[in-house]
């Protein structure tokens, strides 16, 4: 920790801290009825996205999953569109067509969410290929769960990255969950393990404590010079996996073994900055409140066009 300056554990807190009040406004508004289909949270899993974020530039490639709001605030997609996408507004991010599961934001290097579980690995391998062939410094980083590594992408795009040494960062997000599926009777082995076999350098880290993150990036984004790498960030789904989960696959004492990474950050914040409480709670109502106001704007938005414009989301000019 004592690395990190103050102003930059402080922007890790805010930015976690906007991650969570996003998806807690978004996940009241679904409840009360103010959003078509469904929503998956990131909540428990800041710190993952906010670490390594924090250490891309802009013009660094990103790729996310389903539960992909986090990802893309942590990489500077601004919330208000981000609101107005999943309300099916116009003024979001796709225009109200791509809902929850689609945020995209290319000027800041989100290439977006993805509704398909492991959809994203084949694209990563497009992208990096690319930044390959034009001799770029750039990286892309592929986010994923737990889940996507039993799928067939996993294997043949971490196979594939490794036979051309793609610069590409594959981050698997263990969340201890595939939907209602306990990892640990899905998966065979170790999940940073499995890299072995590709040739590609491997971590397995703490998700819940954004320092460790930042630091096993840190060296990470040096191996990628080389060739592909993979990290296993270990966190857990403090939500269920949708609006419609009803949670009853595991119980309420789980929550316990699991830090929460915003409070492990805000406690270190007291003790190693001298950050006081009572700035940490100036902290927290300012960002409810300005997301608040956005979350209630956007709803007041014209909505997405008719059905009848729908391929203009789809096929080019």
């Amino acid at each position: 920790m004592q690395n990190i300056e103050k102003n930059r554990a402080l922007t890790w807190y805010q930015t976690m801290v906007t991650i969570r009040d996003f998806e807690n406004i978004i996940d009241e508004k679904n409840r009360a009825g103010f959003l078509y289909g469904t929503t998956h949270l990131y909540n428990g899993q800041e710190a993952i996205a906010t670490a390594i974020c924090d250490l891309l530039s802009s013009e660094d490639m990103i790729l996310s999953t389903h539960r992909n709001h986090g990802h893309a605030i942590a990489k500077g997609t601004k919330t208000y569109p981000m609101f107005a996408e999943i309300f099916g507004k116009k003024t979001g991010t796709n225009g109200g067509h791509g809902g929850s599961m689609h945020i995209s934001d290319t000027s800041v290097g989100n290439f977006g969410g993805n509704g398909i579980v492991g959809g994203n690995y084949p694209v990563a391998l497009g992208l990096a290929q690319a930044l390959k062939m034009d001799g770029s410094e750039r990286i892309v980083v592929c986010f994923s769960g737990d889940g996507s590594t039993n799928e067939g992408t996993f294997h043949e795009s971490l196979n594939l990255a490794s036979i051309w040494k793609l610069p590409i960062i594959f981050v698997v997000e263990n969340n201890q969950y595939a939907m209602s599926s306990d990892a640990s009777v899905m998966i065979a082995g170790s999940i940073s393990e499995r890299a072995k076999n590709y040739n590609m350098s491997a971590y397995k880290v703490d998700g819940q404590d954004v320092f460790a993150v930042h630091d096993v990036f840190i060296q990470a984004r040096q191996d990628v010079k080389s060739g592909p790498v993979l990290i296993e960030a270990v966190t857990y789904r403090f939500k269920g996996h949708s609006r419609s989960d009803s949670e009853q696959y595991r119980t309420p004492d789980e929550f316990f073994n699991w830090e929460d990474p915003i409070k492990k950050l805000r406690e270190a914040l007291i003790a190693d900055y001298d950050v006081s409480s009572e700035e940490i709670a100036l902290i927290d109502e300012k960002i409810y409140r300005h997301l608040s106001s956005e979350a209630e704007q956007a709803l007041t938005d014209e909505d997405a066009s008719s059905p009848i414009d729908i391929w203009k989301a789809v096929y080019s000019d």
